[in-house]
Parts: structure tokens; C-alpha cells; sequence
């Protein structure tokens, strides 16, 4: 398994999406719906919404038992409204302990996410590891296809592409703090814009 984040960016990612063990242990064990447009999610930040059940097979075989898996199934699919009424009637029907989510984040998602993002950017294996885990972190929140998507919300993204195909790496991090006209000042996303512009920023001054 060739991964090219740090260790401290990996940290720093596994950090935004579930805020560590002691708040996995309270909030993730179970199914979890974080508002919005968001389906039932466990583990590492895992949206079974976003994910169809092969691809839930798939991420969590060898990890949790069958029948667990087969819950995740069920909730594959479901989102906003229809996610929250699914994890209010079938919310403890998993259960993942912290040990089992870092497992499948790091054997599972971690690599899916670094080939997207390998496959969406142009030099992304250029990058020094602390800038690889801050792309890594941008796509696990809006999903690597944002680097192509057409639109006024996805214009930094397209940004951080063209920079990247130019290997002009140094302009990536204000791409980051501008993004964070999206959502309001000191919520969890504009804030996570600004750690992951300042991490991105801390690998190239140490690369």
C-alpha cells in the first residue's frame, strides 16, 4: 500500500472527520446522520449515502462481520430526510469500534481517495506529503470530481487543478482560504479550509 500523505496530514484528516477515538466512541459506533445533505454515516467520516452496496461490500469485507455489512447496505442510497428517518429507526443496528474504522479508512478509503485524486490532478505525486494529505482531505469533504466541475462553487477547485498542471504549487493554499466564501465564518468547514491551507503550506516550506 503506497501511500503518499503524512502521517501528520493523515492525522489532521482522520481528526476533521470524526474528531478522534473519545468522539467516534460517542458519536460513530453507531449510525450517525450529520444533518444536511448527508446519509447514515460511521467509521471514518463513511457516508453510506454516497456509496452504493457493491461498493459497501467492498470497503468493509474482512473488517466487520457479514451481517453489519449487510446494515451498511441498507443504508446505501439515503440521504437528507430519508437518511434521517433511517437512523432514527435503525441507528444502533451497527456496531464499528474505532479499531475497525481506522481499518478500513487506512487498508480502504485512504488508497481509493489518493488514486482519485492522483487520477483528477495532474503532478499530484509531485507533492511532498503534508500537501498531498490537505488534496486528500479537500476530496474526502467534496469529492474529487469538484476538481472538474463546472459552476461558481467548484472555481477554486478548478483552480487547484489548473495549478497543479502547472506546477505552480505555491498558489494552492490561497485557493483553499478563498473557498471558504462557501460556508459561514468559524463553522467546521471554513474552518478545516484554513487547516488544510496551512498544511499544505507547512509541506512545501519543509519539502
Amino acid at each position: 500500500m503506497n501511500i503518499k500523505a503524512s502521517q501528520a496530514s493523515i492525522d489532521e484528516l482522520v481528526t476533521e472527520e470524526d474528531s478522534g477515538q473519545a468522539y467516534h466512541t460517542k458519536h460513530y459506533t453507531h449510525f450517525e446522520w450529520p444533518k444536511g445533505a448527508s446519509g447514515p454515516t460511521v467509521g471514518i467520516g463513511y457516508d453510506c449515502g454516497y456509496s452504493t452496496p457493491d461498493q459497501i461490500r467492498k470497503d468493509w469485507a474482512g473488517i466487520i462481520p457479514d451481517n453489519m455489512i449487510a446494515a451498511l447496505v441498507s443504508a446505501a442510497g439515503l440521504k437528507s430526510a430519508a437518511a434521517a428517518d433511517f437512523v432514527r429507526r435503525h441507528g444502533s443496528s451497527v456496531t464499528i469500534t474505532w479499531d475497525q474504522a481506522m481499518g478500513e479508512f487506512m487498508q480502504r478509503e485512504l488508497p481509493k481517495w489518493e488514486e482519485l485524486c492522483r487520477a483528477a490532478l495532474p503532478n499530484y505525486d509531485l507533492l511532498p506529503g503534508d500537501c498531498a494529505g490537505a488534496i486528500d482531505s479537500l476530496a474526502y469533504n467534496r469529492g474529487a470530481d469538484g476538481f472538474h466541475l463546472a459552476g461558481p462553487r467548484y472555481t477554486e477547485m478548478r483552480n487547484i487543478r489548473a495549478h497543479m498542471e502547472a506546477k505552480e504549487f505555491a498558489k494552492i493554499p490561497a485557493e483553499y482560504l478563498g473557498m471558504r466564501r462557501l460556508w459561514p465564518v468559524n463553522s467546521d468547514l471554513w474552518k478545516r479550509r484554513g487547516h488544510e491551507a496551512s498544511l499544505f503550506s507547512k509541506g512545501l516550506q519543509d519539502a
